[in-house]
């Protein structure tokens, strides 16, 4: 799911650990959060007041206790800019660049008096260096609507039909082979919000759509505040066949990424609640899996090949390994120097993962290659990063060697109300494809 940017800064201002679990959990990574979140704060205060002294000492606190989150490494440099701190900035703005952040700091008012320092400018060309593409994927197909507002990618291997999902317009597109495009799933048939992830299974001819009622869509009404589901439809024809919706009192959910096993069963992340939704094969309800205080804006789940473990990108915590079998969940900790913050996409990759990090800017594409116990993450390998082509990607496939992805959805376009902001330009669907060696 992608309520992405915004949600970042937000996270890193005011996000709390969830109340205990009876689950085991590491307990070290959730208090690294908290101090560095409290100390943003602090220094976020102590900035406005004037009291820039403090308020660097409070955002190195937060970057040191949590130095994988960008939001904290450019705080820092910005505001030791202020108070003419050298060394302060190019500390924030190194770390900045190890993490993949890419910036023009050419104009930025803070660091101008610092600009000429030469550990200064060696910094800031290592994030302008960022900003070049690596351009490791194609075009595949472009859909013509403008305002279609990508997330969702499926396939069908027998027909070689594409199907895309709307977030703004509800509905859900087919694309045959040779280009041609017609509406599978109508705006708001059957009571479809906005669509998120999606799946095939071909076996059954059943497209399975995660779908959630947000602002930005075409037609919200308060009265849908929060409201989501899981809905499967018939591949061929659109059909409804069955529709799973959470409690509408049971607060706010946004049901954002899904994944089948092989046995029929779907499990759906939520990133507005700390909770992965099961929907078991043949049952008439949708069922909570599982709860757990590391769960805070879940994005995509992936099925290693034996099934029996399900990573989940966490947009605040990085990537987490869930055991289907004991609930156990288990934190994989990254290089250091990187960061696994702000993953949307996520994709089981023989052995590896394939990552769409849309929480950084500019936006990429990872190989996240685990050890060989699966414990934590060996290396994270830049594959596309292409911010003309793929400003916001968002989910993706792995089909026949090749990976498959949405690269321009429009969730920086709108503002909260549905509103397209001032400026803002939109394009088309478009889909690229990246092989993979």
């Amino acid at each position: 799911m992608s309520v992405r940017l915004c949600a970042v800064l937000a996270f890193a201002l005011f996000a709390r650990p969830e109340s205990a679990s009876a689950v085991p959990f590491p307990q070290a990574l959730l208090d690294s959060a908290r101090v560095a979140r409290e100390a943003w704060r602090d220094g976020s205060l102590a900035a406005r007041r004037g009291e820039l002294a403090l308020a660097r000492a409070h955002l190195r606190r937060a970057m040191e206790a949590w130095p994988a989150q960008p939001v904290y490494a450019l705080g820092y440099a910005t505001i030791a800019a202020r108070i003419l701190d050298t060394s302060g900035v190019v500390t924030g703005l190194s770390l900045l660049a190890d993490l993949g952040g890419g910036n023009d700091l050419s104009a930025s008012v803070d660091l101008a008096p610092l600009r000429d320092a030469p550990a200064v400018r060696s910094a800031a060309a290592r994030l302008a260096a960022n900003l070049q593409p690596i351009a490791g994927s194609r075009v595949a197909f472009e859909v013509e609507e403008r305002d279609f507002w990508p997330e969702g990618l499926a396939h069908d291997p027998k027909t070689g039909a594409w199907y895309l999902g709307s977030v703004r317009h509800r509905k859900i597109l087919r694309v045959l082979p040779g280009g041609e495009t017609h509406e599978l799933v109508h705006p708001g048939q059957d009571g479809l919000w906005g669509v998120f992830g999606m799946q095939t299974d071909t076996a059954a001819n059943t497209l399975w759509v995660s779908s959630a009622a947000i602002p930005q869509m075409v037609g919200f009404t308060a009265a849908d505040s929060g409201r989501s589901g899981i809905f499967a439809f018939d591949l061929s024809t659109g059909r409804l066949r069955g529709r799973w919706l959470i409690r509408a009192r049971s607060g706010a959910h946004l049901l954002g990424d899904l994944v089948l096993t092989a046995a029929g069963d779907v499990y759906a992340t939520d990133s507005d609640a700390p909770v992965i939704w099961r929907v078991r094969r043949g049952s008439d309800r949708i069922e909570e899996f599982l709860r757990h205080p590391l769960f805070r804006s879940l994005q995509g789940p992936a099925l290693d090949e034996r099934e029996r473990t399900l990573f989940v990108a966490d947009y605040s915590h990085g990537i987490l390994a869930v055991d289907l079998v004991t609930r156990q969940v288990r934190d994989l900790p990254s290089p250091p120097r990187s960061t696994t913050l702000g993953i949307d996409g996520l994709t089981w990759e023989d052995g590896s993962l394939l990552a769409i990090q849309n929480g950084i800017s500019p936006a990429r594409v990872l190989r996240v290659r685990l050890d060989a116990a699966r414990s934590r993450i060996s290396e994270l390998e830049v594959l596309d990063r292409q911010p003309e082509l793929a400003d916001e990607p968002t989910l993706g496939l792995l089909l026949d060697g090749t990976f498959y992805y949405v690269a321009n959805s429009h969730w920086e376009k709108y503002d909260p109300a549905g509103r397209l902001r001032e400026g803002a330009r939109l394009a088309g669907p478009r889909i690229l494809a990246l092989p993979l060696k």
